[in-house]
């Protein structure tokens, strides 16, 4: 047992009053005994001896009065006590509101019981507590308020489609619990603790206000979803040509089955702004092609969608494509070069437009002469084989006020490329010449690099100037300077340099993951999310889509005209696998820094919260035994009781004392 005001025990000393009037008290009356009066005191004899032990019990009753209300203003605790017995504590409450907890946990959305957790959380803590709340994805909901607007807060969060990093978040939630003294501190973490969002280790710091996790019951079946999508023609594709879809499937969690033939069959539905308009069955874990319809010019949108398998939000996959007119683009230099012969193939397979007139402009470096570039909006640079015109090919960049300029590099040795974010790859091309490209006062590299080598040089960059875009090569494309010419991936890389990565790639250049912050491009005036809400944003600001969908951004573009663009927000790959971290992982994951975990049932969960507990508070016990002590020494102390009835029904007094 403890005390919280363990000076009021003094008061207990106020018993030993009574027992002084109880010793104190004195027989004043003169007895005189005579015959006549003999049987009277031998009566009284009789009648005093339980008077005797009434008053000893009044004494007691009295003293046992004093010292219950001494105990009840010490507040006496006792035992470890329950969630509200607890000491005043300021908690950081995080709730996982990530695409992972959308799963069924019984006969309802795990989200929801991890809701009703937190709301049981609130519903214990006391008037002097505070608490930060947390949301796994998005900004904090509340910081240092009460139960109860914290439980306002509460009903403001919604399930996401992102993923939950945390760790990060249990970090965070952590530092910004104040270091107020004496007061407690609790990390209460409401989670399916899915092993994926737990992989990043946290910094370490002086921080160590313990963690209390709840533990789910496991996922009763494994998950399937679709965990990638790729359009064969990227985000931007000219008109008039054969479009298609690749989406990859998997299946992950408790029971799946780690071969692909023993796994079942994914049965995948396209649709097409609105329509269905293909369909598939492939085994998970594998990748299949959809074709798309011939597309008219302009923006489409579409989802692929797969059975319900465990969480439904990954059972969906979203996209989004613009449609335009093949670029017209002429080319300046060699014919029978790699780069004339492929520009050819291009065109002729109908991916190119008409090269009178073109829009972009590709200049070889051996062709310089005659500003080739006028009447061009993109111009791709490609520089000369022969270091000898490596000036002039630097002062055309210069007469365009571009801000970059090549030079030699003779140490760059036998490189390879980094894989681009296109839909082909360069693996296996290696580059053996190469220039440096270094920025002026204009450039910027980290903005337009688009390629690099495997030493983190830049080896493609686009930037823009005067309303002009331009995009230059570090090396030549020929085959001293580079496998590409001769690789199978010369003519995507092509393709990609004249549609994907020209004017014509508006933005965006790629999908987004929901959670992730993406930057909008500087016309952006609106967003409307899936929903159909709309938000008005800053041009160039970073911007979080929570929820998988197709958004369309809306603005003014530089020239008054109205700009719209559409992006495709999906549920990251991390959320396809369900399995939770072992709790001795999280224990090592969190060293220096106290770990319990508490669940599956709520009963289990209130038992595991606010650790620095006090004890049950048996004030009000003691409380109501002093007035039961009350009522008895009333009783006791009642002046009728010192009356005996007579042999005539009526009452006479017992006297003691000389009477005449």
């Amino acid at each position: 047992m403890s005390f919280l005001y363990v000076w009021a025990i003094a008061l207990g000393l106020s018993a030993i009053v009574p027992l002084i009037l109880h010793l104190r008290r004195r027989q004043t009356d003169r007895r005189v005994s005579f015959p006549a009066l003999r049987y009277l005191s031998r009566a009284e004899d009789a009648r005093s001896r339980s008077l005797v032990a009434s008053d000893l019990l009044l004494l007691a009753v009295r003293i046992g009065l004093l010292i219950a209300l001494a105990l009840a203003a010490a507040g006496p605790l006792l035992g470890r006590g329950g969630a509200r017995d607890h000491e005043p504590t300021d908690i950081a409450l995080i709730v996982d509101n990530s695409a992972s907890v959308g799963r069924l946990d019984g006969d309802r959305l795990l989200f929801e019981s991890l809701v009703e957790h937190a709301r049981a959380a609130l519903a214990a803590a006391r008037p002097e507590d505070r608490i930060w709340l947390f949301p796994a994805v998005g900004e904090p909901l509340a910081a240092g308020v009460s139960a109860a607007r914290a439980a306002a807060a509460l009903g403001q969060l919604r399930q996401t489609d992102g993923a939950a990093d945390l760790a990060a978040v249990v970090t965070q939630a952590a530092g910004a619990l104040p270091a107020d003294g004496d007061r407690r501190r609790e990390v209460q973490l409401l989670s399916d603790l899915q092993a994926s969002a737990l992989t990043a280790i946290p910094p370490a710091g002086g921080d160590a206000a313990p963690l209390v996790a709840y533990t789910p019951r496991p996922p009763g079946e494994p998950n399937g979803a679709l965990i990638s999508i790729e359009l064969t023609g990227g985000t931007t594709a000219p008109s008039g040509l054969g479009h298609g879809v690749i989406v990859r499937s998997a299946r992950a969690g408790a029971g799946a089955p780690t071969d692909t033939l023993d796994g079942g069959d994914a049965d995948i539905r396209l649709e097409l702004d609105g329509r269905l308009a293909g369909a598939a069955r492939t085994p998970w874990g594998t990748s299949a092609v959809l074709g798309l319809p011939e597309l008219e010019v302009g923006l489409h949108e579409g989802r692929l969608e797969a059975d319900p398998a465990g969480a439904r939000a990954d059972d969906l996959r979203y996209f989004a494509i613009r449609v335009v007119p093949p670029p017209a683009v002429r080319f300046h230099g060699a014919a029978a070069s790699f780069t004339g012969v492929g520009i050819e193939t291009l065109r002729a397979a109908g991916r190119l437009g008409s090269a009178s007139n073109g829009a972009v402009a590709v200049v070889d470096g051996d062709a310089t002469l005659g500003a080739p570039w006028q009447g061009a909006s993109t111009i791709v640079f490609v520089p000369p084989a022969d270091p000898v015109d490596l000036a002039a090919f630097n002062q055309g960049l210069a007469t365009l006020g571009i801000g970059w300029q090549a030079r030699v590099d003779p140490g760059s040795g036998d490189l390879g490329l980094e894989e681009p974010e296109a839909a082909f790859s360069l693996s296996g091309v290696r580059v053996r010449q190469r220039y440096a490209l270094s920025p002026l006062g204009g450039g910027s590299e980290a903005d337009t690099t688009l390629l690099r080598t495997e030493d983190g040089e830049p080896w493609l960059v686009r930037t823009e100037s005067g309303g002009r875009l331009a995009l230059i090569l570090a090396s030549a494309l020929n085959a001293e300077a580079s496998d590409l010419p001769a690789h199978p991936a010369m003519i995507p890389f092509l393709e990609a340099l004249l549609v994907h990565w020209s004017h014509l790639a508006t933005w965006p250049f790629a999908d987004f993951g929901a959670g992730e912050a993406l930057t909008l491009p500087e016309w952006a005036s609106e967003v409307e999310s899936p929903d159909g809400s709309a938000r008005n944003v800053e041009g160039g600001a970073p911007f979080t889509p929570l929820l998988a969908g197709v958004y369309t951004v809306r603005g003014t573009a530089g020239d008054g005209a109205t700009a719209e663009a559409h992006f495709a927000a999906n549920v990251p790959a991390t959320e396809a696998d369900p399995t939770p971290i072992a709790q001795d992982d999280l224990e090592a994951l969190f060293a220096g820094r106290p770990v319990f975990t508490a669940g599956p049932e709520a009963t289990a969960w209130e038992e595991g919260i606010f650790r620095a507990r006090r004890g049950w508070d048996i004030a009000p016990w003691l409380i109501a035994l002093a007035l039961a002590l009350v009522g008895i020494e009333l009783f006791l102390a009642t002046p009728g009781r010192s009356r005996r009835p007579s042999a005539d029904g009526e009452g006479s007094e017992v006297t003691s004392g000389v009477s005449s």
